[in-house]
């Protein structure tokens, strides 16, 4: 099998649990906003930024550094995963407690500074899920993790949306992300039982070496979620508690249309670029432009869609009079999301390469420019002024990651793609314009049938990909021991021979 035809296989396994997650996790957002209304929304999320902060700062880059590790072997596999658990265990020790004394001295009432606090023990067991999802995801495997994924969001989502109707507690909803990540860690523990069980000992200095080595890696991601978050803490600071709702309800929607990305580049595609790295650099190069053009044509799909049909989503989605404003600040979001998409390509491709220290310029560049951004845009435009300021970010981070590349891996070709793709986005969206009374029900179908029309008939897409790609849904006659293996096979029956 090509490393093209695997990786694209792979993104169908991870994108049909991520499928399943995305419904299960927005459902229960969506019964957040109705029983909670936007005080009370927005409180939950903002505990769920700092949730997210304490994510980063416990995983430190580990994780990336031992997909790396063991996609390129250069350590034993086992030694490196031990490890990894040891030194997130002690970063969790310290930085749960640093969590709760920020929001101490930031004066939050005792129900945040609960909600906190539980969310942290959540972040811990999801910490040693992460880790044992790393181990798998280095070794190009994704049916165990997915499934793991899987359960987690499904068990938030039901204990969650059972506590809600049930008690419109706070506590209690936030309890449920403690129990799904128990049951993550527990799934995954139960498909590793099949695993060789010779564990390593682990030595003083190898802890040492392996929590150096990520340094580099932590600070990036560090300063990334800084700046991701940074907009939420500052607008709960500076704005009615209804305006941080309304820019929860739209980031939301952000998020979940981030996960392409994610999905393509940040889960399956890293172990393939790490591995590559080391090897052929042309066929480097034909993964990254593939990729490119691909998150390059999703990318504007998808902010075609948030930017002409925000009100209809907003008013579908949340309760249509209290949370109408989130249109606008979805608008100014989605211009970001493209930037993102192609982000993730470039910033997966340097990781791979080992060049993290100079992402860690660019994401301290942003980290400190974009709270300053919302310092004037906040005050002056509340949440349009926080979602504008994050488009501007991922532009400037596209814009230096561009040129941070080496010039043998860029192609061209991605220029030509994102040109044809921005016609196709503004064709549709005359279309869609046009037709101003459909419901969002037409309107939807419509944009995506006009831009994808479109694109084909501009050969953005060239027909020799498009053939490619549906060959992967056939079965692979090329497996070992001669049976072709068919993406639809049963995953649960998969995950348990993925172990073996």
């Amino acid at each position: 099998m090509t490393t093209l035809r695997k990786a694209a296989r792979d993104v169908l396994i991870v994108a049909g649990s991520q499928l399943v997650m995305w419904v299960a996790s927005f459902g229960f957002v969506l019964a957040q906003a109705r029983y909670l209304g936007p005080a009370r929304f927005g409180e939950l999320s903002l505990a769920l930024t700092y949730a997210a902060f304490l994510s980063i700062v416990i995983d430190f880059g580990l994780g990336t550094q031992l997909s790396r590790m063991v996609a390129q072997r250069s350590t034993s596999a086992n030694t490196a995963l031990v490890t990894t658990m040891i030194i997130r265990a002690g970063l969790w020790l310290v930085a749960a407690p640093a969590a709760w004394l920020a929001a101490v001295a930031l004066g939050y009432d005792r129900e945040l500074q609960q909600l906190i606090l539980i969310l942290a023990a959540s972040v811990l067991f999801l910490g040693v899920g992460n880790t044992i999802g790393a181990y798998f995801q280095g070794q190009e495997r994704f049916v165990l993790p997915s499934v793991a994924s899987i359960a987690q969001r499904v068990t938030a989502a039901v204990v969650g949306v059972v506590a809600l109707v049930a008690t419109h507690d706070l506590i209690a909803v936030t309890m449920a992300f403690v129990v799904a990540a128990i049951v993550n860690v527990g799934v995954l523990l139960y498909g590793m039982r099949f695993a060789p069980r010779a564990w390593p000992r682990v030595q003083l200095d190898e802890v040492i070496r392996l929590f150096r080595g990520a340094i580099p890696l932590g600070m990036v991601w560090i300063a990334t979620t800084f700046y991701f978050g940074v907009d939420m803490v500052m607008l709960q600071r500076m704005a009615p508690a209804e305006n941080v709702g309304w820019y929860a309800a739209a980031y939301r929607l952000f998020n979940a249309a981030s996960i392409v990305p994610t999905i393509v580049a940040g889960t399956v595609l890293y172990p393939v670029l790490s591995r590559l790295s080391l090897g052929s650099r042309s066929e480097l190069r034909v993964v990254i432009e593939k990729s490119l053009s691909f998150l390059t044509l999703s990318g504007v799909g998808v902010a075609l869609v948030f930017v002409v049909l925000a009100d209809p989503i907003v008013a579908l989605l949340y309760p249509a009079q209290s949370y109408a404003p989130a249109a606008s600040a979805l608008r100014l979001l989605a211009p970001g999301l493209v930037f993102l998409y192609l982000n993730w390509v470039f910033a997966a491709s340097l990781l791979g390469l080992h060049r993290e220290k100079q992402l860690l310029v660019l994401t301290f560049a942003a980290a400190v420019l974009n709270p300053l951004a919302n310092l004037v845009a906040i005050p002056l435009f509340r949440q349009e002024g926080a979602a504008l300021t994050t488009s501007l970010t991922e532009l400037l981070m596209l814009v230096w990651l561009v040129r941070t590349m080496p010039r043998d891996l860029v192609s061209s070709e991605n220029l030509r793609v994102a040109a044809k793709a921005a016609l196709a986005a503004g064709a549709a969206a005359l279309g869609v314009l046009a037709t101003q009374e459909a419901t969002l029900l037409v309107a939807l179908p419509l944009a995506i049938a006009l831009y994808g029309i479109t694109a084909l008939a501009l050969r953005a897409v060239q027909p020799r990909d498009l053939l490619a790609l549906l060959s992967v849904l056939r079965p692979d006659r090329t497996a070992s021991n001669g049976v072709g293996e068919v993406v639809g096979e049963p995953i649960l029956r998969a995950a348990t021979e993925e172990v073996r």
